[in-house]
Parts: C-alpha cells; structure tokens; sequence
C-alpha cells in the first residue's frame, strides 16, 4: 500500500486561501462615484487631481491625505476611518480656499469639492455600512471670504447715493400730491 502525505495538500490549500483572500480584498477596495469627467475612481486616484497648481499650493496637505490612503493598503475600514477621513478634508479644504482665493474653477470635479466628500461618505456607507458624520465631509468658507461680490461703496459714495435717492423720492411724492 502507498501512503499518502496530508501534509503538502494542507498547505496547499491554505496558500490558495491566502490569495483568494487578498485578491478578494482587493477586489472590493472602496470605490467613490464622484460623477462629471472622472465617473467611478478608486480611494486612490481620489486626490489625484488633474489641476496641478492646486496640487502645488495643497502640497502639504494633500501629501499627508495621500500618505493616509496608501497606508490602508486598500482595508475599507482604514480609508473609512477618521483620520483617513479627517486627512482627505483638510486637502480638499485647502483646495476649496485656494479656488476661492484665486476666484478660479477647477475643471476637475474632485478638487475642493463638497459633492465628492459626499460621495466619498456614500462610499464608505455602501462599502462597509460607516457612516460618516458630517462634521469631517464638511467644507468650510475662509473667514476672508466677503462673498460672491466684493461690492461696497465708500461712506461719500452712500451718503451721496441716499441723498439722491431721497431728493428723487420727495420729488415724486411731490408731483403726485399736486395732480
């Protein structure tokens, strides 16, 4: 009779178990549908913004993002995490204040934008059921930002404005009364 060795079977198996488990894991990486020119990107192509004076300006920030990403080696509960998460604000945050400094649109959809921290949110939800608070996808106007118009008059330039307006309004009211 021959005899049969269980030993190299064992350990076969539970290598091939190993790798479906990592390819596995690779397979449901977390994926972010950000929309517009990018469509469905991966948690790491996400801060890979096409704009790369932002990239410039955000170096810092986006750097340490980038670093907390790669770090996760692809773990949905790593990238969903909130320090993953609280990185990827502070980049997108600096982007979101260097666009509005510079009065510039980025043609990437990724690049300050509150609609992919959304989406990232709604990733890690669909992924592995995190719900992120919204106090860390949430982008915040600079404390210099008057506005959408920067348009003021000087104090002259109002009380000229009001006298006008008061002369041409008492002179309607004027010229009514004495039909």
């Amino acid at each position: 009779m021959a005899t049969v060795t269980v030993t190299p079977i064992v350990s076969v198996m539970r290598s091939l178990g190993i790798a479906l488990l990592v390819l596995a894991g690779q397979a449901h990486s977390l994926t972010i549908d950000v929309d517009g020119s990018v469509g469905t990107i991966s948690a790491d192509n996400f801060l890979n913004v096409a704009d790369a004076r932002l990239l410039s300006d955000c170096q810092s920030q986006c750097t340490s993002a980038t670093s907390a990403i790669q770090n996760c080696n692809g773990d949905d509960l790593c990238l969903c995490g909130p320090e993953t998460v609280t990185a990827i604000t502070a980049c997108q945050q600096c982007m979101f204040n260097d666009l509005i400094s510079t009065l510039s649109q980025s043609t990437d959809p990724r690049a300050g934008s509150a609609t992919a921290l959304t989406a990232y949110g709604t990733a890690c939800l669909a992924a592995v059921n995190i719900t992120i608070p919204p106090q860390l996808i949430t982008l915040q106007l600079p404390s210099n930002w008057d506005g959408p118009y920067g348009v003021s008059l000087s104090e002259p330039a109002t009380v000229l404005t009001i006298a006008v307006g008061a002369l041409l309004g008492g002179s309607a009211i004027l010229l009514f009364s004495n039909m």
